[in-house]
């Protein structure tokens, strides 16, 4: 009998693993996939994904491999913001998730599955955790309406029976533990983007770079050996026709983004694989919790790659239920309080401003004049452009910063004015140009 089963052993799974490991539990884990090996993410850890990896004492591993930054560029319609997210900010964040600010630190990154996942991996087994790679699960074991454990085959091809007091589903947006327990979706989102991404060598991005024009964007940033990870991504309506020709598209979009860009990527980039691509990212929230069973990261709660958080809200989960679950396991507290805990730091109500923030903006909507006005207002203003940042990763809430007496105050201090920007001229038939799928036939 184990003290938890983790049904996943990527971002959330391993790193939940590790942490009730480390707390002296017993704990299996289990994963279809053998590692090091990929699947589709952003690669993207805001300050917060390495702050938790730094607390695990994991960053140091992941950055003797990757390149990092303390500083990233949004660029929206040709209007340029730098920043980061202020270490206040940062350490307030953790102070009220985990009542700990440890090991906070300001550096972005963005690093392959392969890399990430693997370390992950080790770190678990390091810590106790018994790791069972190419392991399907078949079927949960249940007794009554409680789930006591999985059946499930080897690598080798043998079923095996395993038990334990709570299992943990860790197995992304399609959980098999979610279909299996046939857990509702609720507050969907069907509107999402589509997003091709592939790795190029030949040239020195520098830092990240996180672009908007109209209803398309693309991010490229640093990752390892020696590439970049560039992606275009757009409405998810566009998506059929974008992919008659996902090569020339891809290049099509990027000069559109960012001309500056695609003019680098065309003539110095190498591609070193092939594109990969993902059309349908609607979100939607599940249950946490039931009679022996909890679920953590895209299990639960699966957003759109806009804002790029999906790994470091894994990692937020892996720490807010492994404290929880340690805090049962231990005898300190019930079950139903200690994931009743769990749920409410997952459901606050920062947390769900924060889901209609990324749910608005995959939608792909071409920014408005006043929107595109406050990143004129943002120039000239580094702490509310940090701010804005924050805001953007979540890290500070949405609705401290889009209150109306901030952005009014923003207004009011801005050194810039509109002049300056291109896209302000003939504002209007641009924004409809911009409706137009650029590629249909």
């Amino acid at each position: 009998m184990f003290d938890a089963i983790v049904i996943g052993g990527r971002c959330a799974g391993a790193a939940t693993a590790m942490l009730l490991a480390r707390k002296g539990h017993r704990v299996l884990m289990v994963d279809r996939s053998t590692f090091p090996s990929d699947v589709i993410s952003t690669h993207f850890l805001w300050p917060h994904g390495t702050s938790y990896l730094n607390r695990w004492g994991l960053l140091e591993k992941v950055l003797a491999v990757t390149p990092s930054h303390t500083e990233l560029e949004l660029v929206h319609d040709g209007i340029s913001l730098s920043g980061g997210v202020p270490e206040d900010l940062l350490r307030q964040s953790f102070q009220q998730l985990h009542g700990d600010d440890t090991g906070v630190v300001r550096r972005y990154c963005s690093v392959r599955r392969r890399v990430l996942d693997k370390i992950l991996v080790d770190a678990a087994g390091e810590a106790g955790v018994e790791v069972r790679e190419g392991f399907t699960v078949e079927e949960l074991l249940t007794e009554g309406s409680r789930v006591v454990g999985i059946r499930g085959r080897t690598r080798e091809g043998t079923r095996v029976e395993e038990r334990a007091r709570i299992v943990i589903g860790a197995d992304g947006r399609n959980s098999f533990v979610a279909r299996t327990l046939k857990l509702p979706r609720f507050d969907e989102r069907l509107q999402c983007t589509f997003a091709y991404w592939g790795y190029f060598s030949g040239f020195d991005a520098g830092r990240a770079h996180l672009m908007r024009r109209g209803r398309m964007g693309a991010a490229i940033v640093p990752t390892n050996f020696g590439q970049n990870m560039t992606l275009v991504f757009g409405p998810s309506e566009w998506s059929e026709a974008f992919r008659r020709d996902i090569p020339g598209n891809f290049q099509r979009a990027l000069d559109f983004v960012s001309p500056e860009f695609g003019e680098q990527v065309r003539t110095q980039g190498q591609r070193e694989e092939r594109l990969y691509g993902t059309l349908d990212q609607a979100a939607f929230l599940r249950p946490l919790h039931g009679a022996g069973w909890v679920l953590v990261g895209d299990a639960g709660c699966f957003k759109d790659q806009c804002t790029a958080t999906g790994m470091t809200h894994a990692f937020r989960d892996a720490e807010l239920v492994s404290a929880a679950l340690d805090g049962w396991l231990a005898g300190r507290q019930p079950l139903d309080a200690a994931l009743k805990h769990y749920e409410d730091r997952r459901r606050s109500q920062s947390a769900a401003a924060y889901y209609d923030y990324v749910c608005t903006l995959a939608e792909m909507k071409p920014l408005r004049h006043d929107e595109l006005q406050l990143f004129v207002s943002l120039r000239g203003n580094q702490e509310e452009t940090n701010r804005f940042i924050a805001t953007h990763a979540d890290i500070s809430p949405v609705s401290e910063f889009f209150q109306a007496s901030n952005l009014l105050l923003i207004n009011d201090a801005a050194k810039e004015s509109s002049r300056g920007h291109a896209i302000f001229e003939q504002f209007e038939s641009t924004s409809r140009q911009y409706l137009h799928n650029p590629f249909a036939a």
